[in-house]
């Protein structure tokens, strides 16, 4: 569906992209991760056409995206920005969209079934006071309203509560079983393992990692994590005691504080550490407070893999 050969794209200066290689399968959700500036948004606009890469090859079905009009109705794009017109209504601006490529009749028709599809039926209430969920169901809306074969969305979770997000998860999923494929970017892993079917990882521009999701967290998973216990000293003691003599640690850090004692936990395997953990708590029956990985920086997980 995608092919990305050796692409680098400056602006001045400044590298987004280089030498970048990457491929997008058909019928798959494909999920594009890295942490904030590593060159996602500007990948996505070449793609669809938007940037002309200064070296390198890019092809989407089969052709160049570059001033390509034809092609470009078989592409739906989500940008990251709400790029939306606050004093109209929600049908009325996926239809004016639609009537940029189908006849009225048709345009109306593809408009309802498309708002439809994202589960928004809002009548008589303008844009500008949709909340951001719904903002984000009307892009998707406005995005596959001519039934594109590749959807892309940039970031299409940014500013969704729990719920938000979950409801777009089924979108995205429900769209992928229409047959739509999707190239879907963002940089919290934890949103994109478990809905894509391949992942991509990307940092400072260039393709670090390229496969199915349980490659890519295998590979993840070599980062050292960091997790912090809290329980009462003594059972601190016991499990820090327990935990070397598994060989489940890398190494342990007592911190000290006003109220309570932290333990920091490091482990290579984590894998490994989690339910080894839970079974000698069971077993030994400790008491714990409070458990919780605190390595959620990204940046230092794709520092590591390069």
């Amino acid at each position: 569906m995608i092919e990305i050969e050796n692409v680098s794209k400056s602006f001045g200066d400044v590298v987004a992209i280089s030498n970048m290689s990457m491929h997008v399968k058909s019928g798959s959700i494909t999920g594009f991760l890295g942490p904030n500036g590593a060159g996602k948004s500007t990948t996505l606009k070449v793609i669809i056409g938007e940037l002309y890469p200064d070296l390198g090859t890019v092809t989407v079905l089969g052709e160049n995206p570059i001033n390509n009009s034809k092609l470009k109705q078989e592409i739906g794009y989500v940008s990251e920005h709400d790029d939306l017109y606050p004093w109209m209504k929600g049908k009325q601006f996926i239809t004016s969209l639609a009537k940029l490529l189908l006849p009225r009749e048709e345009a109306e028709k593809s408009a309802k079934e498309a708002l439809k599809k994202v589960g928004l039926a809002v009548k008589g209430k303008k844009i500008k006071a949709y909340s951001k969920g719904m903002k984000q169901r009307l892009k998707v809306a406005a995005a596959i309203v001519h039934n594109p074969d590749l959807l892309i969305l940039d970031e299409p979770f940014g500013g969704l509560d729990p719920l938000g997000r979950r409801e777009m998860k089924k979108l995205v999923s429900d769209l992928n079983q229409d047959g739509v494929t999707v190239l879907i970017s963002s940089h919290i892993l934890y949103e994109l393992d478990q809905m894509s079917n391949r992942m991509i990882l990307i940092h400072r521009g260039q393709t670090l990692a390229e496969g199915a999701p349980s490659e890519i967290l295998e590979l993840i998973d070599q980062f050292p994590h960091q997790i912090l216990i809290q329980a009462p000293d003594d059972q601190l003691k016991s499990l820090s005691k327990l935990m070397i003599d598994e060989s489940i640690v890398s190494s342990l850090n007592f911190k000290t504080g006003e109220i309570s004692t932290d333990l920091i936990a490091i482990t290579n395997n984590p894998k490994q550490f989690y339910p080894k953990i839970t079974q000698l708590v069971a077993e030994k029956n400790l008491s714990i407070d409070h458990l919780e990985s605190t390595t959620d920086n990204i940046e230092a997980i794709f520092e590591y893999l390069t």
